[in-house]
């Protein structure tokens, strides 16, 4: 059964942050590799699209946003309320330093477009990579041991199935407090 994405903002039902038509319109502007190139594919059906579309909606709710969301019965993180759009002082040299910056915020019937296209480049990435679903977390380690706590990773980054395009969290920055991989190691 195919999929249809509603992204009503702040709407109770809404699935996705983006259409596919703004999607798309993202994804030309993008570099052409490997993932790009299946998205463009004729191959890839509109639903597929969508289903990925759909996928990193619910990837992308699953991070600590700054702020609030605006009502309890919106279906995604965003819209939010009180948050700061990132990089968007404004220096006024004629008045003293605390009054000379201006921050601007995100209003409560918006969606920000770093939001937007973070989706649209995990969703490229996922459409391309739809064994990134089942991705334990284990698959990128040599060694996982308990006694004496050896862990030897085949790599350094993120691994497994929080591993994700660079690209995906630097517009992620600046919005949110951190990623869901951030754990917190007590000493018994």
């Amino acid at each position: 059964m195919a999929i249809s994405l509603d992204a009503t903002v702040g709407g109770a039902s809404a699935n996705t942050y983006a259409t596919l038509a703004q999607a798309n319109a993202i994804v030309e502007g993008l570099i052409v590799d490997d993932d790009v190139q299946a998205w463009e594919a004729g191959s890839t059906s509109d639903d597929y699209r969508n289903r990925a579309l759909y996928t990193a909606a619910q990837r992308i709710d699953r991070e600590r946003f700054l702020g609030a969301r605006v009502a309890d019965t919106q279906a995604l993180q965003w819209p939010r309320s009180g948050v700061r759009k990132p990089d968007t002082y404004t220096n006024l040299y004629g008045l003293s330093f605390p009054n000379r910056l201006v921050a601007d915020y995100y209003t409560d019937t918006e969606i920000p477009d770093r939001v937007k296209k973070a989706q649209v480049v995990l969703a490229v990435y996922l459409n391309n990579n739809r064994d990134a679903l089942g991705l334990s977390g284990l698959e990128n380690f040599n060694a996982v041991a308990i006694g004496s706590i050896n862990v030897t990773p085949r790599f350094f980054g993120a691994v497994g199935a929080d591993q994700v395009p660079p690209l995906f969290q630097e517009y992620l920055n600046g919005i949110r407090i951190s990623t869901p991989a951030n754990i917190s190691i007590k000493r018994a």
